[in-house]
């Protein structure tokens, strides 16, 4: 089992078994995915660094505030008219015949929905994605594969990486977690970055679709800089002074 896939296999058995802010010992991992306690403490301490677990004397737990980060639910019922409004712009950028993919976040979700374009390829690793594009006949949609994350109802790891690394893409839509001036576009978590940074190097035209909250804002793995960004599209909130600045480094849209 390649490391990423035993990463995300812990995130999930941590929450299915134990739940938010509940401890599991590093000797029920080490049983359950027959590794060395050794192994298992390097994991928990590079999914602590990637701001997922909290460590504990003798195992970890799975951090609310943190955990939030990757719980697709608890995302989507923020900031709703802002995201529709993203989402219906970012929708209208796909012109006919296009390949896209789309990355696994609340904004691609309901861009989905309002795509209107025709015969269009679709590449993602969102279930939810997969889910809303169901009845689009005249779609081929191609569903990337790894390991499934229930909270975040995404598929990820080494997997999936190496999927996206033999495609190319007319447009890539990708969410972010934080837009800052040092770190540029940036997420969570070491194993969502890895799909989102293939998918911005192989990807023709890059779109980030984030609202005005996360910009002025680090998160903890860097995703792409601006110079490799043909917009950031954003609601109509984001302030006219955050607007010049950012504007300097790539193009902002605000709708």
């Amino acid at each position: 089992m390649f490391k990423e896939e035993r990463l995300l296999k812990i995130i999930n058995k941590i929450n299915s078994d134990k739940g938010v802010n509940k401890g599991i010992t590093i000797k029920e991992l080490s049983e359950a995915f027959n590794v060395s306690p050794s192994t298992i403490r390097r994991d928990l301490t590079e999914l602590e660094k990637a701001g997922v677990v909290k460590r504990t004397h003798g195992g970890a737990i799975l951090v609310e505030q943190i955990g939030n980060e990757y719980d697709f639910s608890s995302k989507q019922g923020k900031y709703v008219n802002e995201k529709k409004s993203i989402a219906k712009y970012a929708a209208s950028l796909v012109e006919d015949g296009e390949i896209i993919a789309l990355n696994s976040s609340t904004l691609t979700y309901l861009m989905a929905a309002e795509l209107d374009a025709k015969n269009l390829s679709i590449i993602t690793n969102s279930v939810g994605v997969v889910n809303q594009l169901s009845d689009k006949t005249d779609y081929s949609i191609i569903v990337l594969g790894g390991i499934y994350l229930h909270s975040a109802k995404t598929i990820e790891g080494t997997t999936t990486v190496e999927q996206i690394s033999k495609m190319h893409f007319d447009k890539v839509f990708l969410g972010a977690n934080g837009v800052d001036l040092k770190l540029g576009l940036s997420t969570a978590g070491s194993i969502e970055a890895s799909s989102k940074q293939a998918m911005v190097e192989y990807g023709n035209e890059i779109y980030f679709l984030c609202e005005s909250t996360k910009f002025d804002k680090a998160s903890f793995y860097k995703i792409a800089d601006f110079n490799q960004v043909n917009a950031i599209i954003t609601d109509d909130k984001l302030t006219d002074e955050q607007f010049e600045v950012y504007n300097k480094y790539t193009k902002i849209v605000r709708v």
